[in-house]
């Protein structure tokens, strides 16, 4: 079983707690709840249910999950709740189930491995860094052509990033990685990527859609469907 994530923020003089966890393959997606004051504040889900079809890992989902942990803590740093509570709620707040904040200490020799990992995204959050999202939602199957947009913006203003290097590479179980894109974003922080998934008949592969500028590196990865 995977460890969930759980980070307290502070910002405009209110303590914000995120936690983020693996609802299981029997429920394949990834939750975010923003809790102030013990109160549910606004929450994101991922769902990785065409992911789950295949073999995904627990490392894959694990870095699914710290992925969105620091999407939410930047969210946070941007001021993207700072809107009165009611007002909050009113964006698109799901109903989740009765989860309270799980007991924290400020004993610094009871910190846990995870902590160390969040405190680390924590910290990270509150300097500007680049910050790569698909703008197209695609499936990578074994085989096939694929075309998609990305977009690369900087994480607390927002600002697209310029002639950011794109780099797309595939991974696999049976086979060395290969290189099947590379380009710059535009002027408007995107690129438009299309290139051919290589051919696989057994093993597990895997996309890594990558973006590098001077203010730092980001990736996202996605499963290969392999054809039956």
């Amino acid at each position: 079983m995977i460890t969930g994530f759980n980070t307290d923020i502070r910002h405009s003089d209110k303590v914000f707690h995120i936690q983020t966890e693996d609802k299981g393959l029997q429920n394949p997606y990834i939750e975010s709840l923003v809790y102030v004051g013990g109160e549910i504040l606004a929450s994101k889900k991922t769902s990785y249910a065409e992911q789950a079809k295949g073999a995904v890992d627990e490392k894959w989902i694990a870095g699914l999950m710290e992925q969105q942990h620091r999407t939410m803590i930047a969210a946070i740093k941007r001021g993207r709740f700072d809107a009165p509570a009611d007002a909050t709620e009113t964006a698109g707040k799901v109903a989740p189930e009765p989860l309270a904040p799980p007991p924290r200490t400020n004993m610094a020799d009871d910190r846990t491995l995870d902590q160390v990992i969040v405190d680390y995204l924590a910290s990270s959050a509150e300097t500007e860094h680049l910050e790569l999202s698909l703008l197209t939602q695609t499936e990578f199957s074994s085989g096939s052509p694929v075309e998609l947009r990305v977009a690369t913006r900087k994480s607390l203003s927002q600002t697209p990033i310029v002639g950011a290097v794109i780099e797309v590479k595939v991974i696999s179980t049976v086979e060395a990685p290969q290189v099947v894109f590379k380009g710059k974003t535009a002027g408007d922080g995107s690129a438009t990527i299309r290139c051919s998934i290589p051919s696989y008949s057994e093993g597990t592969a895997a996309v890594i859609i990558s973006a590098q500028s001077p203010l730092g590196n980001d990736e996202v990865k996605q499963l290969v469907k392999r054809k039956k």
